[in-house]
C-alpha cells in the first residue's frame, strides 16, 4: 500500500509533470481557479450590504447611492464568475489534451527504454497491471485536483477571513464541524481501494472470461463447445462476490455519514445561536447575519467537497504512483558510457566462450538453462540450431541479441566483449524473426517497411523482399490495410502474416539474420521457396536458423545440436550423420515419418 508520504511524493511529481507540459497555461489556470474560489464570497458580502442599505434607507439614515453601488457589485459578482468559468473550461480542456498527449508520449519514451528482461519480470508486470487499473485517467485526475485545490483553498481562506471579521468563534465552530470529514473519507476511500486492490486477480479473470465472447477465435470455441454457461457462471460468481464487498463498504459509509451529519448540525446550531445573540445585541447587522450564515454553510460545503475530492484523489494517486514507479525503472541491459561503436555493414565473427545462463529471478536463484556453450560463427556462415522444445535454442538467440547478458562466460564480437559495444549499433546489425512475431495493423507497405523504419521505404526493395518470402502471391496492393476493422481492410491468415514477417527480414537485409521457426505456419511449398531464397539472397550474410524440422537444415555450414541447455553435437549435416548420434537419430526418425505420410497418400 502506498502511504501518505508516497502520495505526497506522487502529487509533487504530478505538479512537476504538469509544469513541464505548459508552464504558462498551468500558472494561468491556477490564478483563474483562485479567483473563482474567492469571487463567490463577493456575492454574499454585496447582498448583505444591499440588505443593510435597505434597512438604513427605511430608517432615513442613507440614500440610494449606496444601494445602487452594492447592486452593481452584486451583478458583477454573478456575471464575472460565469465569464471566468467559461474561460477556465476552455483553457482546462486545452491543458488536459496537451497533458494527455504528453503522458502517452512519456510512457512510450520510458517503457521503450527498458530491456526485455525488465519487461518480463514479475515486478514490472504487476506494476503495469495495477497502473492500468485506472489507466492514464489516474494521472489526469491528479492534475484536475491541483486546479480544484486552488479553488477550494481560495474559498476556505476567504471564508475564514470573513467569519473571523464577524466573530472568531465562528471560525472555531466551522473548523470543529469540518474536522472529522477528512478522517471519514480517508477511512472509506482506503477501504474501497483495498477491496479493488485485492480483487485485481478476480478482475483479470473476469476480463479474460468475457473476452471469450468478444474475440473471434475464442467465440468460435464458445459456440462449438457450448461454453457459455460455464464461462458465464465464473463471471457471475466473481462479480457478485466483488459487488457484495463494495455494497457492504458503502453501507458502513452511509451509516457513518449520518453520525457525521449530526456532528455538523451540532456546531451549525451553536453558530446560529451565536449569530442570533450578536444580532439581538446589535453588534451584528442583519446583512452581517446573512453574510455569517451563508459564509459558514459555504465553508463547510467547500471543506466537505474538497476533502471528498482528496479521498478520491488519494485513490487515483495510488494508481498513478504505479505509473511513476514504472517511469523510474531503469534497464538492466544498456550501453556503457564509453561504449565501442560498431559498423553493421559487414557480418562479424561471433564467438560464444564458456557461456552459461540462468534467467533473473526475484524470488531467488533459478536453474541454469544454458551450460558452458562454446562455438563460433564465421562471417557469412549459415548456422542451424536444432533440438527439441526446451533445449535452450531461443535463449541462445536472446543472449546474442543482448536481450540478456550471460550469467557466466562471454560473447565476443570480432574479439570484443559484446557488453563493450554500443547496444544500438549492435541491434542495427541484427534482423530477427521470432516464432511469436508481432502483427502490424498497417498497410502492406508499412508492415514490410518497418524492417528499416529509419530509412525511406524503397518500393523496389520492398517488392523484392515480398517476392523472396512468397508474400507477393497474395499482395494485390501495397497500400492495402491489414485488419478488417479498418475501412476496406483485410484479414490475413497466420501463414500470410508469417510470410510478411519473413519479407520484413529480407527487407531489413541485416548483417546477421536470425530466424526462429520462420516457417511454422507456412505450407511445405512456400517453405521450400523461402529457404531457397535464403540461400540465394543472403550471400555474404550470416544466417542463424532455429528449427526443430531437421529437413530444412541440411545445407547449413554448421549445425548445433542442443539438449538440456548444452551443445551435444556440432558439425555439418554430413558430419553429424556419420557420427550416428542424437542428430542422426532424430533426422532419420523425422525422415521416416515424412516417407510414411507420403506412402499413405499414395
Amino acid at each position: 500500500m502506498t502511504g501518505g508520504r508516497n502520495i505526497f511524493s506522487v502529487a509533487v511529481k504530478s505538479v512537476g509533470f504538469a509544469w513541464r507540459t505548459n508552464k504558462g497555461l498551468f500558472l494561468l489556470l491556477i490564478l483563474l481557479n483562485i479567483f473563482q474560489g474567492s469571487i463567490v464570497y463577493l456575492q454574499f458580502t454585496s447582498f448583505s450590504a444591499i440588505v443593510d442599505e435597505i434597512i438604513l434607507i427605511k430608517q432615513g439614515a442613507s440614500n440610494m447611492d449606496g444601494l445602487i453601488r452594492s447592486s452593481i457589485i452584486l451583478g458583477l459578482a454573478f456575471l464575472v464568475p460565469t465569464m471566468v468559468s467559461n474561460v477556465v473550461n476552455y483553457f482546462r480542456s486545452k491543458f488536459r489534451l496537451e497533458l494527455d498527449m504528453q503522458l502517452d508520449l512519456h510512457k512510450i519514451d520510458k517503457q521503450s527504454e527498458l530491456d526485455v528482461g525488465v519487461i518480463e519480470s514479475n515486478s514490472y508486470q504487476t506494476l503495469l497491471r495495477s497502473a492500468q487499473e485506472w489507466g492514464t485517467s489516474s494521472m489526469l485526475s491528479l492534475q484536475d485536483f491541483i486546479f480544484s485545490s486552488a479553488t477550494s483553498f481560495a474559498g476556505i481562506i476567504t471564508s475564514m477571513m470573513i467569519l473571523w471579521s464577524l466573530n472568531y468563534w465562528l471560525v472555531v465552530f466551522s473548523i470543529l464541524a469540518a474536522a472529522p470529514v477528512y478522517f471519514f473519507y480517508k477511512k472509506y476511500s482506503m477501504e474501497v481501494f483495498r477491496i479493488r486492490y485485492f480483487s485485481l486477480d478476480d478482475h483479470r479473470i473476469i476480463s479474460n472470461r468475457i473476452s471469450h465472447f468478444e474475440h473471434l477465435q475464442k467465440a468460435v470455441d464458445v459456440i462449438l463447445l457450448k461454453l457459455k454457461s460455464w464461462l458465464r457462471s465464473q463471471v457471475s460468481e466473481r462479480m457478485e462476490s466483488y459487488n457484495k464487498k463494495i455494497v457492504d463498504a458503502e453501507r458502513r459509509k452511509s451509516i457513518s455519514y449520518n453520525f457525521l451529519s449530526l456532528w455538523y448540525l451540532l456546531f451549525l446550531f451553536l453558530a446560529i445561536a451565536l449569530m442570533t445573540k450578536e444580532a439581538l445585541a446589535g453588534t451584528m447587522a442583519v446583512g452581517g447575519l446573512l453574510l455569517a450564515f451563508n459564509t459558514y454553510t459555504r465553508f463547510y460545503q467547500t471543506v466537505n467537497g474538497y476533502v471528498e475530492s482528496i479521498s478520491w484523489t488519494e485513490e487515483a494517486a495510488r494508481y498513478a504512483a504505479r505509473w511513476f514507479e514504472l517511469f523510474d525503472m531503469t534497464p538492466n541491459i544498456k550501453s556503457k558510457e564509453n561504449a565501442i561503436r560498431f559498423s553493421y555493414d559487414q557480418p562479424p565473427h561471433v564467438e560464444f566462450r564458456d557461456v552459461s545462463f540462468r534467467y533473473p529471478s526475484e524470488s531467488g536463484g533459478s536453474p541454469y538453462v544454458l551450460k558452458n556453450l562454446s562455438f563460433t560463427i564465421n562471417p557469412g556462415e549459415k548456422i542451424a540450431i536444432v533440438g527439441v522444445n526446451g533445449a535452450g535454442k531461443t535463449t541462445v538467440i536472446k543472449l546474442l541479441c543482448r536481450i540478456y547478458d550471460p550469467t557466466d562466460g562471454v560473447i565476443l564480437i570480432n574479439g570484443t566483449d559484446l557488453r563493450e559495444l554500443k547496444l544500438e549499433d549492435w541491434h542495427s546489425a541484427i534482423g530477427i524473426l521470432f516464432q511469436d512475431f508481432p502483427i502490424y495493423n498497417l498497410t502492406i507497405r508499412e508492415s514490410i517497411g518497418v524492417g528499416r523504419i529509419s530509412e525511406k521505404i524503397d518500393q523496389q526493395k520492398l517488392e523484392k523482399a515480398a517476392r523472396f518470402s512468397g508474400a507477393d502471391e497474395f499482395i494485390t496492393s501495397y497500400d492495402q490495410l491489414i485488419w478488417k476493422e479498418f475501412k476496406d481492410g483485410i484479414d490475413l491468415s497466420k501463414g500470410q502474416h508469417q510470410r510478411l514477417a519473413v519479407a520484413r527480414m529480407f527487407y531489413r537485409n541485416a548483417a546477421i539474420t536470425i530466424l526462429d521457426e520462420p516457417t511454422a505456419s507456412i505450407d511445405a511449398v512456400t517453405e521450400e521457396k523461402i529457404f531457397a531464397s535464403l540461400e540465394k539472397n543472403t550471400e555474404g550474410k550470416t544466417v542463424i536458423l532455429i528449427t526443430h524440422r531437421f529437413s530444412t537444415v541440411k545445407n547449413a555450414n554448421k549445425i548445433l545440436m542442443m539438449e538440456h541447455g548444452e551443445i551435444i553435437e556440432q558439425g555439418s549435416h554430413k558430419e553429424l550423420m556419420l557420427q550416428k548420434g542424437k542428430y542422426a537419430d532424430l533426422y532419420i526418425m523425422q525422415a521416416k515419418r515424412y516417407l510414411e505420410e507420403e506412402e499413405s497418400i499414395v
